[in-house]
Protein backbone atom coordinates (compact mmCIF):
# COMPACT_ATOMS: atom_id res chain seq x y z
CA UNK A 1 0.00 0.00 0.00
CA UNK A 2 2.56 2.57 -0.99
CA UNK A 3 2.81 4.36 -4.42
CA UNK A 4 0.52 2.58 -6.91
CA UNK A 5 -2.52 3.24 -4.85
CA UNK A 6 -2.75 6.86 -6.84
CA UNK A 7 -2.71 4.53 -10.13
CA UNK A 8 -6.18 3.03 -9.10
CA UNK A 9 -8.55 5.10 -11.01
CA UNK A 10 -6.09 6.74 -13.89
CA UNK A 11 -6.26 4.20 -16.40
CA UNK A 12 -7.95 7.36 -18.74
CA UNK A 13 -5.22 9.30 -17.57
CA UNK A 14 -2.23 6.97 -18.69
CA UNK A 15 -3.98 6.50 -22.11
CA UNK A 16 -4.20 9.92 -23.05
CA UNK A 17 -0.56 9.87 -21.57
CA UNK A 18 0.48 7.61 -24.10
CA UNK A 19 -1.60 8.85 -26.95
CA UNK A 20 -0.08 12.38 -26.43
CA UNK A 21 4.17 10.67 -26.23
CA UNK A 22 3.10 9.11 -29.65
CA UNK A 23 2.72 12.57 -31.48
CA UNK A 24 5.66 14.70 -29.16
CA UNK A 25 8.67 13.13 -27.79
CA UNK A 26 9.05 16.23 -25.61
CA UNK A 27 5.94 15.59 -22.95
CA UNK A 28 5.99 17.82 -19.45
CA UNK A 29 3.26 15.91 -16.63
CA UNK A 30 2.00 18.80 -14.83
CA UNK A 31 0.07 18.96 -11.75
CA UNK A 32 -0.88 20.24 -8.77
CA UNK A 33 1.04 19.00 -5.85
CA UNK A 34 0.32 15.58 -4.56
CA UNK A 35 -1.97 15.08 -7.74
CA UNK A 36 -0.26 12.03 -8.88
CA UNK A 37 2.44 12.81 -11.44
CA UNK A 38 5.08 10.76 -10.21
CA UNK A 39 2.87 7.88 -9.99
CA UNK A 40 0.94 8.23 -13.13
CA UNK A 41 4.24 8.14 -14.76
CA UNK A 42 5.84 5.58 -12.93
CA UNK A 43 2.74 2.97 -12.32
CA UNK A 44 0.76 3.89 -15.35
CA UNK A 45 3.06 5.22 -18.39
CA UNK A 46 6.44 2.95 -18.04
CA UNK A 47 4.45 -0.42 -17.13
CA UNK A 48 2.12 0.51 -20.40
CA UNK A 49 5.15 1.28 -22.59
CA UNK A 50 6.92 -2.07 -21.72
CA UNK A 51 3.95 -3.49 -22.65
CA UNK A 52 4.22 -2.53 -26.56
CA UNK A 53 0.95 0.08 -26.54
CA UNK A 54 3.27 2.48 -28.73
CA UNK A 55 3.52 -0.14 -31.50
CA UNK A 56 5.24 2.00 -34.00
CA UNK A 57 8.01 2.23 -30.86
CA UNK A 58 7.68 -1.35 -30.08
CA UNK A 59 8.44 -3.12 -26.58
CA UNK A 60 12.08 -2.01 -26.34
CA UNK A 61 12.51 0.92 -24.12
CA UNK A 62 15.58 1.78 -22.33
CA UNK A 63 14.51 3.54 -19.52
CA UNK A 64 16.49 6.43 -17.35
CA UNK A 65 14.74 7.85 -14.01
CA UNK A 66 16.58 10.75 -12.33
CA UNK A 67 16.00 14.49 -10.58
CA UNK A 68 17.50 17.20 -11.79
CA UNK A 69 18.78 18.49 -8.18
CA UNK A 70 21.72 20.68 -8.15
CA UNK A 71 24.23 18.93 -10.57
CA UNK A 72 21.31 17.43 -13.50
CA UNK A 73 24.15 16.81 -15.58
CA UNK A 74 25.87 14.54 -13.42
CA UNK A 75 22.32 13.21 -12.05
CA UNK A 76 21.47 12.35 -15.50
CA UNK A 77 25.02 10.54 -16.90
CA UNK A 78 24.68 8.37 -13.62
CA UNK A 79 20.92 7.53 -14.45
CA UNK A 80 22.48 7.02 -18.08
CA UNK A 81 24.81 4.16 -16.51
CA UNK A 82 22.18 2.12 -14.69
CA UNK A 83 19.74 1.74 -17.62
CA UNK A 84 20.74 -1.85 -19.50
CA UNK A 85 21.95 0.31 -23.07
CA UNK A 86 25.58 0.01 -21.55
CA UNK A 87 24.93 -4.43 -21.46
CA UNK A 88 26.85 -4.96 -24.65
CA UNK A 89 30.12 -4.79 -25.82
CA UNK A 90 30.82 -1.65 -27.72
CA UNK A 91 30.10 -0.10 -24.02
CA UNK A 92 32.39 -2.60 -21.81
CA UNK A 93 34.82 0.16 -21.04
CA UNK A 94 32.30 3.36 -20.85
CA UNK A 95 32.49 4.66 -17.69
CA UNK A 96 30.34 7.37 -15.66
CA UNK A 97 32.75 10.14 -16.34
CA UNK A 98 32.87 9.44 -20.23
CA UNK A 99 29.16 9.73 -20.49
CA UNK A 100 28.94 12.93 -18.37
CA UNK A 101 31.90 14.37 -20.40
CA UNK A 102 30.24 14.11 -23.71
CA UNK A 103 27.29 15.58 -22.08
CA UNK A 104 28.66 18.47 -21.39
CA UNK A 105 30.91 18.61 -24.20
CA UNK A 106 27.72 20.79 -26.20
CA UNK A 107 23.80 21.25 -26.54
CA UNK A 108 23.74 17.96 -28.21
CA UNK A 109 25.46 15.72 -25.78
CA UNK A 110 22.57 13.63 -25.15
CA UNK A 111 22.10 12.54 -28.64
CA UNK A 112 25.70 11.68 -28.48
CA UNK A 113 25.74 9.48 -25.63
CA UNK A 114 22.48 7.58 -27.59
CA UNK A 115 24.96 7.30 -30.24
CA UNK A 116 28.09 6.72 -28.23
CA UNK A 117 25.76 3.57 -26.03
CA UNK A 118 24.99 2.00 -29.68
CA UNK A 119 21.03 2.71 -29.50
CA UNK A 120 19.64 0.74 -32.52
CA UNK A 121 16.71 2.12 -34.63
CA UNK A 122 14.55 -0.65 -33.12
CA UNK A 123 15.30 0.64 -28.89
CA UNK A 124 13.80 3.64 -27.70
CA UNK A 125 15.38 5.90 -24.89
CA UNK A 126 13.77 7.49 -22.04
CA UNK A 127 14.59 10.28 -20.02
CA UNK A 128 11.88 10.78 -17.43
CA UNK A 129 13.04 13.70 -14.98
CA UNK A 130 10.86 13.77 -11.95
CA UNK A 131 10.67 17.11 -10.01
CA UNK A 132 11.98 19.03 -12.94
CA UNK A 133 11.10 22.38 -10.42
CA UNK A 134 13.81 21.18 -8.23
CA UNK A 135 16.07 23.28 -11.31
CA UNK A 136 14.60 26.17 -10.94
CA UNK A 137 15.45 26.64 -7.44
CA UNK A 138 19.31 26.04 -7.94
CA UNK A 139 19.15 28.42 -11.40
CA UNK A 140 17.74 31.41 -9.31
CA UNK A 141 20.17 30.69 -6.36
CA UNK A 142 23.13 32.98 -6.20
CA UNK A 143 24.71 30.24 -4.11
CA UNK A 144 24.79 27.79 -7.22
CA UNK A 145 26.35 30.00 -9.99
CA UNK A 146 27.99 26.33 -11.09
CA UNK A 147 24.25 24.34 -10.64
CA UNK A 148 23.23 27.66 -12.98
CA UNK A 149 25.18 26.97 -15.76
CA UNK A 150 24.97 23.28 -15.60
CA UNK A 151 20.85 23.62 -15.73
CA UNK A 152 20.55 25.87 -18.43
CA UNK A 153 22.64 23.48 -19.99
CA UNK A 154 20.90 20.48 -19.38
CA UNK A 155 18.02 22.30 -20.15
CA UNK A 156 19.22 23.11 -23.99
CA UNK A 157 20.52 19.05 -24.67
CA UNK A 158 16.70 17.74 -23.43
CA UNK A 159 15.02 20.01 -25.82
CA UNK A 160 17.89 19.47 -28.61
CA UNK A 161 17.05 15.46 -27.87
CA UNK A 162 13.30 15.58 -27.79
CA UNK A 163 13.06 17.84 -31.15
CA UNK A 164 15.15 15.27 -33.24
CA UNK A 165 13.84 12.61 -35.19
CA UNK A 166 16.96 10.58 -36.01
CA UNK A 167 17.02 8.73 -32.54
CA UNK A 168 13.86 7.10 -30.63
CA UNK A 169 14.77 9.44 -27.46
CA UNK A 170 12.03 10.30 -25.80
CA UNK A 171 11.79 12.97 -22.66
CA UNK A 172 9.00 12.99 -20.20
CA UNK A 173 9.31 15.63 -17.10
CA UNK A 174 6.92 16.12 -13.98
CA UNK A 175 6.59 19.58 -12.81
CA UNK A 176 3.98 21.00 -10.18
CA UNK A 177 2.05 23.03 -12.24
CA UNK A 178 2.61 26.46 -10.04
CA UNK A 179 6.31 26.36 -11.02
CA UNK A 180 5.12 26.42 -14.91
CA UNK A 181 5.79 29.89 -15.13
CA UNK A 182 8.93 29.17 -14.19
CA UNK A 183 9.88 27.86 -17.18
CA UNK A 184 10.70 31.01 -19.19
CA UNK A 185 14.02 31.31 -17.28
CA UNK A 186 15.50 28.63 -20.12
CA UNK A 187 15.63 29.31 -23.67
CA UNK A 188 12.97 27.58 -25.76
CA UNK A 189 11.98 25.52 -22.55
CA UNK A 190 8.63 27.26 -22.15
CA UNK A 191 7.88 26.35 -26.40
CA UNK A 192 8.98 23.10 -25.72
CA UNK A 193 6.49 22.65 -22.74
CA UNK A 194 3.35 24.29 -24.40
CA UNK A 195 3.68 21.49 -27.35
CA UNK A 196 3.74 18.52 -24.90
CA UNK A 197 2.38 19.54 -21.90
CA UNK A 198 -0.02 17.18 -19.84
CA UNK A 199 -1.95 18.60 -17.07
CA UNK A 200 -3.45 15.62 -14.76
CA UNK A 201 -7.00 16.02 -14.08
CA UNK A 202 -8.50 16.33 -10.78
CA UNK A 203 -9.61 12.62 -9.91
CA UNK A 204 -13.43 12.59 -9.59
CA UNK A 205 -15.65 10.83 -6.72
CA UNK A 206 -15.45 7.86 -8.09
CA UNK A 207 -11.93 7.54 -9.36
CA UNK A 208 -11.46 8.63 -5.65
CA UNK A 209 -13.36 5.71 -4.65
CA UNK A 210 -11.48 3.31 -6.46
CA UNK A 211 -8.12 4.82 -5.26
CA UNK A 212 -9.40 4.31 -1.51
CA UNK A 213 -10.89 0.90 -2.22
CA UNK A 214 -8.24 -0.96 -4.74
CA UNK A 215 -5.20 -0.79 -2.32
CA UNK A 216 -7.39 -2.71 0.17
CA UNK A 217 -8.51 -4.99 -1.88
CA UNK A 218 -5.02 -5.57 -3.50
CA UNK A 219 -3.97 -6.10 0.51
CA UNK A 220 -6.96 -8.60 1.06
CA UNK A 221 -9.03 -6.93 3.20
CA UNK A 222 -12.34 -4.99 3.08
CA UNK A 223 -13.40 -1.58 3.90
CA UNK A 224 -16.65 -0.53 5.21
CA UNK A 225 -18.84 1.76 2.64
CA UNK A 226 -19.16 4.46 5.79
CA UNK A 227 -15.57 4.64 6.15
CA UNK A 228 -15.02 4.61 2.29
CA UNK A 229 -17.48 7.88 2.42
CA UNK A 230 -15.78 9.71 5.71
CA UNK A 231 -12.45 9.19 3.69
CA UNK A 232 -14.13 11.09 0.36
CA UNK A 233 -15.56 13.84 2.67
CA UNK A 234 -12.33 14.02 4.59
CA UNK A 235 -10.47 14.01 1.06
CA UNK A 236 -12.28 17.13 -0.38
CA UNK A 237 -11.10 18.91 -3.84
CA UNK A 238 -7.91 19.50 -2.85
CA UNK A 239 -5.33 16.95 -5.00
CA UNK A 240 -2.59 18.15 -2.11
CA UNK A 241 -4.75 15.55 0.22
CA UNK A 242 -4.13 12.70 -1.80
CA UNK A 243 -0.66 11.45 0.25
CA UNK A 244 -2.21 12.78 3.65
CA UNK A 245 -4.87 10.24 2.77
CA UNK A 246 -2.43 7.42 1.55
CA UNK A 247 -0.58 7.52 4.83
CA UNK A 248 -4.00 7.97 6.88
CA UNK A 249 -4.96 4.51 4.80
CA UNK A 250 -1.60 2.84 5.68
CA UNK A 251 -2.16 3.08 9.78
CA UNK A 252 -5.61 2.27 9.48
CA UNK A 253 -4.74 -0.63 7.64
CA UNK A 254 -2.13 -1.19 10.61
CA UNK A 255 -4.68 -0.77 13.25
CA UNK A 256 -7.02 -3.01 11.69
CA UNK A 257 -4.39 -5.34 10.82
CA UNK A 258 -3.56 -5.07 15.15
CA UNK A 259 -7.49 -5.18 16.02
CA UNK A 260 -10.25 -6.69 13.85
CA UNK A 261 -12.78 -9.24 14.82
CA UNK A 262 -14.24 -12.29 12.50
CA UNK A 263 -15.22 -10.81 9.21
CA UNK A 264 -14.56 -6.74 10.43
CA UNK A 265 -13.73 -4.26 7.50
CA UNK A 266 -11.44 -1.73 8.06
CA UNK A 267 -13.87 0.91 10.15
CA UNK A 268 -14.32 4.41 11.37
CA UNK A 269 -12.82 3.20 14.54
CA UNK A 270 -9.43 2.27 12.74
CA UNK A 271 -9.74 5.25 10.91
CA UNK A 272 -10.63 7.22 13.90
CA UNK A 273 -7.76 5.71 16.12
CA UNK A 274 -4.79 7.24 14.31
CA UNK A 275 -6.09 10.62 13.79
CA UNK A 276 -7.89 10.70 10.79
CA UNK A 277 -6.82 12.86 7.77
CA UNK A 278 -5.95 15.90 10.03
CA UNK A 279 -4.13 13.92 12.50
CA UNK A 280 -2.16 10.67 11.15
CA UNK A 281 0.63 11.71 9.86
CA UNK A 282 1.85 14.24 12.01
CA UNK A 283 1.19 12.13 14.70
CA UNK A 284 3.09 9.40 13.62
CA UNK A 285 5.98 11.23 12.48
CA UNK A 286 6.12 12.74 16.73
CA UNK A 287 6.30 8.96 17.16
CA UNK A 288 9.14 8.04 15.29
CA UNK A 289 10.67 11.50 16.05
CA UNK A 290 10.20 10.70 20.12
CA UNK A 291 12.51 7.47 19.59
CA UNK A 292 15.33 9.67 19.37
CA UNK A 293 17.96 8.38 22.59
CA UNK A 294 19.05 11.67 23.26
CA UNK A 295 18.89 15.58 23.03
CA UNK A 296 21.67 15.81 20.43
CA UNK A 297 20.17 12.74 18.06
CA UNK A 298 17.02 14.99 18.05
CA UNK A 299 19.04 17.86 17.55
CA UNK A 300 20.12 16.39 14.61
CA UNK A 301 17.00 15.36 13.01
CA UNK A 302 16.02 18.68 13.16
CA UNK A 303 19.17 20.01 10.98
CA UNK A 304 18.96 17.28 9.08
CA UNK A 305 14.94 18.02 7.70
CA UNK A 306 15.96 21.43 7.66
CA UNK A 307 18.62 20.62 5.25
CA UNK A 308 16.15 18.52 2.71
CA UNK A 309 13.25 21.03 3.03
CA UNK A 310 13.51 25.29 2.47
CA UNK A 311 10.85 27.89 1.60
CA UNK A 312 10.64 29.59 -1.63
CA UNK A 313 10.82 33.45 -1.80
CA UNK A 314 7.05 33.21 -2.40
CA UNK A 315 6.78 30.80 0.65
CA UNK A 316 6.36 27.68 -0.88
CA UNK A 317 7.53 24.53 0.51
CA UNK A 318 10.26 23.19 -1.54
CA UNK A 319 11.91 19.85 -1.16
CA UNK A 320 15.44 20.00 -1.53
CA UNK A 321 17.00 16.49 -1.58
CA UNK A 322 20.29 16.16 -0.56
CA UNK A 323 23.31 13.43 -0.75
CA UNK A 324 24.00 11.61 2.57
CA UNK A 325 27.81 13.09 2.37
CA UNK A 326 26.32 16.85 2.16
CA UNK A 327 23.68 16.43 4.71
CA UNK A 328 26.81 15.08 6.73
CA UNK A 329 29.22 17.84 6.52
CA UNK A 330 25.84 20.43 6.87
CA UNK A 331 24.87 19.13 9.81
CA UNK A 332 28.14 18.21 11.32
CA UNK A 333 27.35 14.73 12.12
CA UNK A 334 29.07 11.38 11.25
CA UNK A 335 28.05 9.04 8.43
CA UNK A 336 26.69 6.85 11.24
CA UNK A 337 24.81 9.28 13.34
CA UNK A 338 22.97 10.16 10.06
CA UNK A 339 22.37 7.26 8.76
CA UNK A 340 21.05 6.05 12.14
CA UNK A 341 18.30 8.80 11.66
CA UNK A 342 17.67 8.59 8.22
CA UNK A 343 16.75 5.01 8.68
CA UNK A 344 14.27 5.44 11.52
CA UNK A 345 12.54 7.51 9.23
CA UNK A 346 12.34 4.97 6.37
CA UNK A 347 11.49 2.01 7.81
CA UNK A 348 8.63 -0.29 6.76
CA UNK A 349 5.24 1.71 7.28
CA UNK A 350 7.63 5.02 7.57
CA UNK A 351 7.58 6.64 3.97
CA UNK A 352 8.55 10.22 5.49
CA UNK A 353 12.13 9.74 3.78
CA UNK A 354 13.65 8.62 0.42
CA UNK A 355 15.00 6.03 -0.38
CA UNK A 356 13.18 3.00 0.94
CA UNK A 357 14.61 0.90 3.86
CA UNK A 358 15.88 -1.75 0.97
CA UNK A 359 18.26 0.48 -0.64
CA UNK A 360 21.77 0.65 1.05
CA UNK A 361 23.07 4.39 1.67
CA UNK A 362 26.62 5.67 0.35
CA UNK A 363 28.26 9.08 0.34
CA UNK A 364 26.64 9.36 -2.87
CA UNK A 365 22.87 8.27 -1.97
CA UNK A 366 20.08 11.45 -2.28
CA UNK A 367 18.05 11.86 0.26
CA UNK A 368 14.40 13.05 0.31
CA UNK A 369 11.27 13.69 1.81
CA UNK A 370 8.67 11.55 0.71
CA UNK A 371 6.22 14.48 -0.05
CA UNK A 372 5.87 18.42 0.24
CA UNK A 373 2.86 17.50 2.22
CA UNK A 374 4.85 16.21 5.00
CA UNK A 375 5.86 20.10 5.29
CA UNK A 376 2.79 21.32 6.15
CA UNK A 377 0.68 18.45 7.83
CA UNK A 378 3.78 17.42 9.87
CA UNK A 379 3.20 20.46 12.73
CA UNK A 380 6.70 20.13 14.40
CA UNK A 381 8.23 20.24 10.59
CA UNK A 382 6.34 22.95 9.81
CA UNK A 383 7.94 25.00 12.52
CA UNK A 384 11.57 24.00 11.71
CA UNK A 385 11.43 25.17 8.07
CA UNK A 386 9.91 28.35 9.69
CA UNK A 387 13.59 28.95 12.02
CA UNK A 388 15.34 27.31 8.78
CA UNK A 389 14.05 29.94 6.67
CA UNK A 390 14.37 32.79 9.89
CA UNK A 391 17.92 31.04 10.29
CA UNK A 392 19.29 31.95 6.24
CA UNK A 393 17.82 35.02 6.30
CA UNK A 394 19.78 36.24 9.15
CA UNK A 395 23.06 34.64 7.43
CA UNK A 396 22.01 35.88 3.66
CA UNK A 397 22.09 39.97 5.49
CA UNK A 398 25.48 39.48 7.28
CA UNK A 399 27.02 37.86 4.00
CA UNK A 400 25.52 40.32 2.08
CA UNK A 401 26.77 43.38 4.10
CA UNK A 402 30.38 41.40 4.32
CA UNK A 403 30.34 41.67 0.56
CA UNK A 404 29.39 45.68 0.60
CA UNK A 405 32.23 46.20 3.57
CA UNK A 406 34.84 44.08 1.22
CA UNK A 407 33.58 46.64 -1.22
CA UNK A 408 34.10 49.23 1.05
CA UNK A 409 30.21 50.29 0.37
CA UNK A 410 28.85 49.06 4.34
CA UNK A 411 30.72 49.59 7.62
CA UNK A 412 30.50 46.73 10.58
CA UNK A 413 27.81 45.47 11.85
CA UNK A 414 26.65 47.02 15.69
CA UNK A 415 23.71 46.47 17.75
CA UNK A 416 21.09 45.37 17.47
CA UNK A 417 22.28 43.17 13.94
CA UNK A 418 25.47 42.27 15.53
CA UNK A 419 23.73 40.69 18.64
CA UNK A 420 21.17 39.18 16.21
CA UNK A 421 23.61 37.75 14.29
CA UNK A 422 26.30 36.65 17.21
CA UNK A 423 23.20 34.95 18.78
CA UNK A 424 22.26 33.56 15.67
CA UNK A 425 25.86 31.97 15.93
CA UNK A 426 25.39 30.69 18.98
CA UNK A 427 22.18 28.85 18.79
CA UNK A 428 22.77 27.24 15.16
CA UNK A 429 26.65 26.79 14.79
CA UNK A 430 26.51 26.54 11.26
CA UNK A 431 28.90 25.06 9.13
CA UNK A 432 30.26 26.15 6.07
CA UNK A 433 28.49 23.38 3.77
CA UNK A 434 25.43 25.32 5.51
CA UNK A 435 25.94 28.67 4.35
CA UNK A 436 27.19 27.64 0.89
CA UNK A 437 23.25 26.32 0.28
CA UNK A 438 22.29 30.05 0.88
CA UNK A 439 25.36 32.19 -0.42
CA UNK A 440 29.17 31.16 -1.55
CA UNK A 441 30.82 33.61 0.77
CA UNK A 442 30.67 32.11 3.92
CA UNK A 443 33.94 32.27 5.01
CA UNK A 444 33.47 36.26 4.11
CA UNK A 445 30.66 36.09 6.33
CA UNK A 446 31.85 34.67 9.07
CA UNK A 447 35.29 36.39 9.31
CA UNK A 448 33.10 39.75 9.11
CA UNK A 449 31.11 39.04 11.88
CA UNK A 450 34.49 38.22 14.19
CA UNK A 451 35.88 41.12 13.01
CA UNK A 452 32.99 43.22 13.92
CA UNK A 453 32.50 41.21 17.44
CA UNK A 454 36.22 41.79 18.05
CA UNK A 455 35.91 45.42 16.98
CA UNK A 456 32.77 45.97 19.97
CA UNK A 457 34.78 44.31 22.63
CA UNK A 458 37.81 46.26 21.59
CA UNK A 459 35.32 49.36 22.44
CA UNK A 460 34.22 47.63 24.90
CA UNK A 461 37.48 47.14 26.74
CA UNK A 462 38.28 50.92 26.30
CA UNK A 463 34.88 51.43 27.27
CA UNK A 464 35.95 49.56 30.52
CA UNK A 465 39.18 51.09 31.04
CA UNK A 466 38.20 54.63 30.51
CA UNK A 467 35.62 54.02 33.20
CA UNK A 468 38.19 52.70 35.22
CA UNK A 469 40.77 55.64 34.97
CA UNK A 470 37.61 57.59 35.83
CA UNK A 471 36.46 56.12 38.63
CA UNK A 472 40.73 56.07 39.63
CA UNK A 473 40.87 59.72 38.81
CA UNK A 474 37.93 60.46 41.23
CA UNK A 475 39.27 58.36 43.72
CA UNK A 476 42.28 60.50 43.70
CA UNK A 477 40.03 63.89 43.55
CA UNK A 478 38.13 61.97 46.80
CA UNK A 479 41.21 60.91 48.83
CA UNK A 480 42.72 64.50 47.72
CA UNK A 481 39.28 66.13 49.30
CA UNK A 482 39.41 63.81 52.22
CA UNK A 483 43.19 64.56 53.07
CA UNK A 484 42.64 68.20 52.21
CA UNK A 485 39.05 68.46 54.70
CA UNK A 486 41.34 66.59 57.13
CA UNK A 487 43.98 69.22 56.79
CA UNK A 488 41.24 71.97 57.38
CA UNK A 489 40.08 70.20 60.33
CA UNK A 490 43.76 69.71 62.14
CA UNK A 491 44.22 73.52 61.11
CA UNK A 492 40.85 74.29 62.83
CA UNK A 493 41.64 72.44 65.93
CA UNK A 494 45.13 74.01 66.30
CA UNK A 495 43.67 77.50 66.09
CA UNK A 496 40.81 77.13 68.54
CA UNK A 497 43.34 75.43 70.76
CA UNK A 498 45.82 78.59 70.10
CA UNK A 499 42.89 81.36 70.86
CA UNK A 500 42.15 79.61 74.54
CA UNK A 501 45.85 79.56 75.42
CA UNK A 502 45.72 83.20 73.79
CA UNK A 503 42.92 83.69 76.22
CA UNK A 504 44.08 82.03 79.22
CA UNK A 505 47.40 84.28 79.09
CA UNK A 506 45.47 87.03 78.69
CA UNK A 507 43.97 86.72 81.43
CA UNK A 508 47.06 86.03 83.51
CA UNK A 509 48.41 89.27 82.23
CA UNK A 510 45.23 91.10 84.28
Amino acid sequence: MDEEYLFFGREDQRKELVSLLRKQRFVAVLGASGSGKSSLVRAGLLPALYGGVMTKAGSNWHIALMRPGGHAITNLAEALFETDLLDNEVCEDLTELDIEATLIRSGLGLIEVARQLGLQQNENLLIVVDQFEELFRFNSSQSERGSKDEAAAFVKMLVEAGSQQDLSIYIVLTMRSDFFGDCSQFEELAEAVNKGEYLVPRLNRENKKTAIEGPVQVGGGDISPRLVQRLLNDLGDDPDQLPIMQHALMRTWDCWLADHGENEPLDLRHYEATGGMDEALSRHADEVYAEGQSEEEQRLTKRLFQALTEKGADNRGIRRPTPLRELCDITGAEHAQVNRIIDRFRKPGRTFLMPPIDRNLDDKTVIDISHESLMRVWTVLGRWVDDEAQSAGIYRRLAETAQLHADDSAGLYHDPDLQIALSWQDNEHPTESWGSRYHPEYRQAIGFLDQSHQVKLKAQQAEEAARERELEQAKRLAKAEQERAEAQQQLAVKQRKRAKIAAVLAGLAL
